[in-house]
């Protein structure tokens, strides 16, 4: 998920009661929901080193039990640096105990929010480096949004500057929606009801804010064992016709009924997309000269992670030049968009007689 999903789930967790249970249990819940992107620091070394890195070793189960570990830690020792007169009367004592738990619960979190995307997450790492993948969500969810941020602006908008923050935030969110091919009218719709919604519980109900954020955190987690449930019997309609080695359903954004499936067979794989005729390519070995593309170091990243290859090659005056994509996201013919598209070039000395 992207990191404003991470966010909203971490403080739904506290206004859900949980930051009651230990002075700086908002914080901890806040920082083990965005702990495991540490990784983020790859994007400044480009898209590749990103692909290679992102996802692994901070998401795995090595650091499932450092990371958590590590945050209680820091969280006590700031505790211990700021111990004196309590400032607030009204903040509950510090129960390191539960500042373990929330920690734990938080960073354990993140990986299981990330392994609902297409984008896959190695759980494993560092002991095994293969990607695990839910097919359920988008990475970004514009109901996980809504249903997330509810009870976080009932209880976190009682000054003017905090009326004023969340109202940019919708702004953006709301551009971000708007001016993306991707999101269908419906959706865009669908949001600015949401939006809506929020801002009458908002001044109009306050007696309901102490309830938002558990009954929108019951109602995410139903979303997403729904969407769940949905892009399974998507993937088990699409392998009626003939039984494929694997098959996968990825989401449209913002709209959990409608998928498109990528079947896998020994020869060919064959695309179902939602709005158009199915179609199908070939699935080859790669040759020599495919090979050294995906060998070449600045596709690393990208040879690592990508799910369902095809490849065209072009030759060119000093060699040939690779187009690699990803099947999830670039159909063939498609040109460069987004994390499933990249070229190589490949000099003739590259390819061994």
């Amino acid at each position: 998920m992207d990191p404003v999903a991470h966010t909203l789930f971490g403080a739904t967790l506290a206004e859900t009661g949980l930051k009651r249970l230990s002075r700086y249990a908002t914080p901890t819940l806040l920082i083990g929901a965005n702990l495991p992107d540490i990784d983020a620091v790859a994007t400044a070394f480009g898209r590749d080193t990103s692909l290679y890195l992102r996802r692994g070793w901070t998401h795995g189960v090595l650091a499932m039990v450092v990371l958590p570990a590590l945050l209680a830690g820091g969280v006590w020792l700031w505790h211990r640096r700021r111990a004196g007169p309590d400032d607030d009367p009204d903040a509950p004592p510090f129960r390191l105990g539960w500042i373990v738990a929330l920690s734990y619960l938080s960073t354990w979190s993140h990986p299981a929010l990330d392994w609902t995307n297409t984008y896959g997450v190695r759980l494993l790492m560092p002991f095994d480096g293969r990607w695990f993948y839910g097919d359920t969500l988008f990475i970004v969810d514009p109901w996980f949004w809504l249903l997330t941020a509810a009870g976080v602006v009932m209880t976190r908008s009682e000054t003017r500057r905090a009326v004023g923050g969340w109202a940019l935030l919708g702004v953006l969110a709301t551009a971000l929606i708007f001016f993306t091919s991707m999101v269908p009218l419906g959706v865009q719709v669908g949001w600015v009801l949401g939006v809506g919604a929020i801002a009458a519980l908002r001044f109009k109900a306050e007696a309901l804010h102490p309830h938002v954020a558990r009954v929108g955190l019951a109602s995410l987690l139903i979303y997403i064992g729904s969407v769940y449930g949905l892009a399974r019997m998507a993937e088990s309609r699409a392998a009626e016709r003939e039984p494929p080695l694997e098959v996968q359903a990825n989401p449209t954004p913002g709209v959990p009924f409608e998928h498109r499936v990528v079947l896998v067979y020994d020869t060919h794989y064959r695309v179902i997309p939602p709005h158009a005729p199915p179609f199908e390519v070939p699935r080859r070995e790669p040759d020599a000269i495919v090979r050294a593309a995906l060998a070449d170091p600045a596709v690393r990243g990208f040879a690592n992670w990508t799910r369902f290859p095809y490849w065209d090659v072009e030759e060119t005056e000093g060699g040939w030049r690779v187009t690699l994509r990803d099947l999830r996201y670039v159909d063939p013919g498609e040109q460069g968009r987004g994390i499933g598209f990249t070229q190589v070039e490949v000099g003739r000395d590259a390819v061994a007689p």
